[in-house]
């Protein structure tokens, strides 16, 4: 986690983007990559993976190949760098889809491990003072970053930040080596395609709750559409240059783990629900904070609300699909969570567009609507999925 702060596609990523030439189609391209590419994959692979007694091995298996294509687009900064800048562009998308399809296709394992690994009332907590120490990486990653940018020529301050997040990155790899799976975990024997999408189908005509908290969830899934263009904002609206990339990052980490204390607390003593709400709520503040911000000092406010969602939404919505699902449906509900929502962060595309022809004040508006309707369905038709939440 906090390799992946220092090229954040978020701020990191936009910014180098938008210094290479691409403009804001080329970043709701990313933002579409981002999430689709994450979510989508996912739904073969819990296929596979709710067939697994061991989950272990595929986590680390998937993630490894994942951590290369960062290696790679280092590789692709050294080589044709800004003298090549369509080459460049091209080839980063083209690698950074891949990084997310294979980190599509872990995520279902590595849920599943961490699940089978923490008690229920338990990982609310352990996931935010996760969150909270990679932040304190994050922090010292944050500053160097701002140093690469104004120390080397572009784009070799971003390259080395690459190199950076690829040995962090392959240190959790091998730290996860270090887990252990005591016990089998339950399986489901396997199914046809036809017979797994038809099971798919059936969870969502049978569990009424699950279906409600997708409903309410959808909106808020359109309300992350301004995540990738606070950056280009910034930047062009207050004239500033790539150093200020990094203050960015350092309030998103700040932010990240702030909210992922919080709301980790809130989500093991008074359940997922809540916390999702607050997570929710921070990025309706992000957005409106940025049509308001008059200088760039108040505007970094909106890196922090953006880091509070990030760091802390994400998980606890995953948390909220695992405990709807039995046990031995964990990685499915969660896959299907994702690939129901997927289609969504297309959104992104449309925020390109928006903000290129309205502005992205209109950008920004449209995102605190979908945020404020979005915690509307929240309370109004979803129920928390623990009968009673255990406080300890």
């Amino acid at each position: 986690m906090a390799g992946a702060a220092v090229v954040a596609p978020h701020t990191v990523l936009p910014a180098l983007l938008t210094r290479l030439g691409g403009n804001n189609m080329v970043v709701g391209a990313l933002i579409v990559i981002t999430w689709v590419g994450l979510y989508l994959p996912q739904i073969f692979a819990a296929r596979y993976a709710q067939r697994q007694q061991w989950k272990k091995k595929w986590a680390i298996r998937w993630g490894l190949f994942q951590r290369i294509n960062v290696l790679l687009i280092m590789c692709v900064l050294f080589i044709f760098g800004a003298d090549h800048q369509s080459v460049t562009i091209t080839l980063i998308l083209l690698l950074f889809t891949v990084h997310q399809i294979l980190m599509g296709i872990a995520t279902p394992f590595w849920f599943d491990m961490f699940a089978k690994l923490t008690e229920p009332h338990l990982r609310g907590r352990l996931a935010g003072i996760r969150t909270a120490i990679a932040g304190i990486g994050a922090l010292f990653g944050s500053l160097l970053l701002s140093k690469l940018l104004i120390q080397f020529d572009f784009p070799f301050g971003y390259a080395i930040a690459f190199s950076i997040t690829f040995i962090l990155q392959l240190i959790s790899i091998l730290l996860q080596f270090g887990l252990v799976e005591e016990t089998p975990s339950h399986t489901i024997a396997t199914e046809t395609l036809s017979e797994y999408f038809a099971s798919l189908k059936s969870v969502l005509k049978n569990n009424r709750e699950f279906r409600n908290f997708l409903y309410a969830s959808i909106p808020l899934t359109l309300a992350v559409m301004p995540a990738g263009f606070f950056t280009v904002y910034g930047l062009h609206h207050f004239a500033a240059d790539d150093s200020v990339v990094g203050t960015f990052t350092l309030m998103m980490v700040v932010g990240q783990g702030t909210g992922a204390l919080i709301n980790g607390f809130v989500a093991d003593h008074f359940g997922n629900k809540v916390a999702l709400i607050s997570g929710a709520s921070a990025m309706f503040f992000a957005s409106l904070l940025g049509t308001l911000s008059g200088s760039i000092e108040i505007f970094y406010g909106v890196f922090l609300f953006m880091g509070m969602n990030l760091g802390s939404e994400l998980m606890i919505r995953h948390n909220i699909a695992m405990e709807y699902a039995p046990v031995e449906r964990r990685s499915t509900y969660i896959a299907l969570m994702n690939m129901i929502l997927s289609p969504f962060y297309v959104s992104g595309l449309l925020g390109g567009w928006i903000s290129e022809v309205f502005g992205y004040n209109w950008l920004f508006g449209l995102a605190m609507g979908c945020s404020f309707i979005g915690i509307l369905l929240m309370i109004l038709i979803v129920n928390e999925p623990r009968i009673k939440v255990k406080a300890v």
